[in-house]
């Protein structure tokens, strides 16, 4: 109720809703299934408004969500990386990292947590090592607004699942749908966070109508 009282201005939130293909055959025979793709989202964000805020702290609210299917095989419930159909992961990328080095950094990632490999939390109130359970994943992240303008890179990844198995035979043609909602709280700051974002968004409609 307090943030409803509030001006809209100072938080606004962010949808995303998208499917992605996780898996697909590898190119060795007999080998188990490989990840296919990722989708990074370079999402319209506040970023003159968020620099004029400099130092003052902002709070940010990532959740992920999809429909898992489970596994049919009993042995497989007692491992989180098999009982569910596929896992994403979702990451922010770090302030001043190019796009390039993100994706490089997230495919080096995502190997290793099928191997159960520990990550750095990078000041997430959970981190990812806490988070990443289960179909619905919510993290909250606090940092300068001058930060926060330099990561406006989201990136959603597979990790292991049963899809990803050698018997499934045609993973290419599986498709995960997932929701990506991201909230940026400048709390009772005044800051006009949503106006910069709107218009932003405007013109990205006004874009795509004239193509």
């Amino acid at each position: 109720m307090a943030r409803a009282r509030r001006s809209a201005s100072n938080a606004l939130t962010l949808i995303v809703e998208d499917s992605i293909q996780p898996y697909k055959k590898s190119a060795t025979k007999n080998a188990e299934h490989i990840h296919n793709e990722l989708k990074l989202f370079e999402l319209p964000w506040p970023v003159k408004e968020l620099r004029r805020l400099g130092a003052t702290e902002v709070e940010l609210r990532i959740s992920l969500s999809t429909f898992m299917l489970p596994n049919p095989s009993e042995p497989a419930r007692g491992n989180k990386y098999r009982y569910a159909s596929h896992n994403l992961r979702f990451k922010l990328n770090r302030p001043n990292e190019k796009p390039g080095a993100f994706i490089k950094r997230i495919s080096k990632i995502a190997e290793e947590t099928d191997e159960g490999a520990i990550e750095e939390p990078d000041g997430w109130m959970f981190g990812p090592n806490r988070r990443d359970v289960g179909s619905l994943q919510i993290d909250q992240l606090t940092c300068a607004a001058s930060d926060l303008a330099r990561r406006n890179l989201i990136a959603v990844h597979p990790v292991t699942g049963w899809w990803k198995a050698k018997s499934i035979p045609d993973p290419h043609n599986l498709n995960a749908r997932f929701a990506l909602v991201v909230e940026i709280d400048a709390g009772t700051v005044p800051a006009e966070l949503y106006a910069e974002v709107q218009t932003a968004i405007a013109n990205m409609a006004s874009a795509v109508v004239a193509v």
